[in-house]
């Protein structure tokens, strides 16, 4: 009967690997082979054409010099800087909100989810059109800001349109971090006398501590690797002010040939967010106890 049994979940095993066989292959073909690929591609010089020719640490060593590379950096730091805080806190901010019960509220929770599933290149070539000198934000403002020509406002103006297309995911993962909070505690700080703001310190945002832990961690992947709206709205510019490491990465590797270097600069890009993203864990103490 046993030797029955075994048999049986035996051929369970088998089925269930055949089910995650293609989906194993996609990611080991699609995800691993390219990772080694790349980092395999970094100690070399290569052009796409010629076989790679072995420079060891050369293109790493180049790196430390690339003024393109460093202002590159510069503009992603900036960038992440700017968009993960305001993201994170007017989400968090609309989704306590949105949290209560009041008319309309699905509709106004469907409003803010609606741009994320819209494509980034269409909404980034209407956002283009609207920040032009005579585009729709100057003439309904009255104002007549450059504000995709110019190296002070161009940066700000990717910010706005990747919080407007972004910030409802953020919320709806807020939404869910907040459903799953029992009431009882609420109930209890009540009774007790908490304010809103006590209680927010105390009991939503301590408990909140993984899903914010999670959001704060893609932010920074979603900013770090960040590249259609920059691409669609400014190309870049003006200046090189808006061209971040992963567009500068497109244009070593397909533009000007040098897949080496632009193999290197995605091995450094990809360490650093491993870097950043262990040392959230670590700081948000995910999994532990505080």
């Amino acid at each position: 009967m046993k030797s029955i049994q075994l048999r049986y979940y035996q051929r369970l095993a088998i089925i269930g690997f055949l089910f995650a066989v293609p989906v194993l292959l996609f990611f080991l073909i699609f995800s691993v082979y390219p990772m080694l690929s790349a980092f395999f591609y970094s100690f070399t010089e290569y052009d796409l054409v010629s076989p790679a020719k072995f420079v060891g640490l050369t293109n790493y060593q180049g790196l430390l010099s690339n003024a393109d590379f460093l202002k590159a950096t510069q503009v992603t730091l900036r960038y992440t800087f700017y968009f993960s805080p305001l993201c994170l806190i007017l989400s968090f901010s609309i989704a306590i909100l949105l949290k209560e019960n009041f008319w309309g509220r699905d509709f106004f929770r469907l409003l803010f989810f609606a741009p994320t599933i819209l494509s980034t290149i269409g909404l980034a070539t209407a956002w283009r059109i609207m920040l032009g000198r005579e585009g729709a934000l100057n003439a309904v403002l009255g104002i007549n800001i450059p504000w995709l020509t110019s190296t002070e406002y161009a940066l700000w103006a990717i910010v706005m349109m990747s919080l407007w297309q972004q910030m409802g995911y953020y919320v709806m993962i807020f939404l869910v971090g907040l459903q799953s909070i029992p009431n009882e505690f609420y109930d209890a700080a009540k009774v007790d006398g908490a304010g809103i703001w006590s209680t927010l310190y105390w009991i939503t945002i301590p408990l909140l501590r993984p899903t914010i832990a999670l959001l704060v961690i893609i932010t920074i992947i979603q900013c770090v690797k960040v590249f259609t709206p920059m691409y669609i709205m400014t190309s870049g510019g003006p200046a090189f002010s808006t061209r971040p490491a992963v567009m500068l990465i497109y244009q070593n590797g397909f533009k000007f040939w040098k897949m080496g270097v632009a193999s290197t600069m995605s091995v450094v890009l990809f360490m650093t967010m491993l870097v950043l993203t262990i040392f959230q864990l670590r700081l948000f103490r995910v999994g532990k106890e505080a």
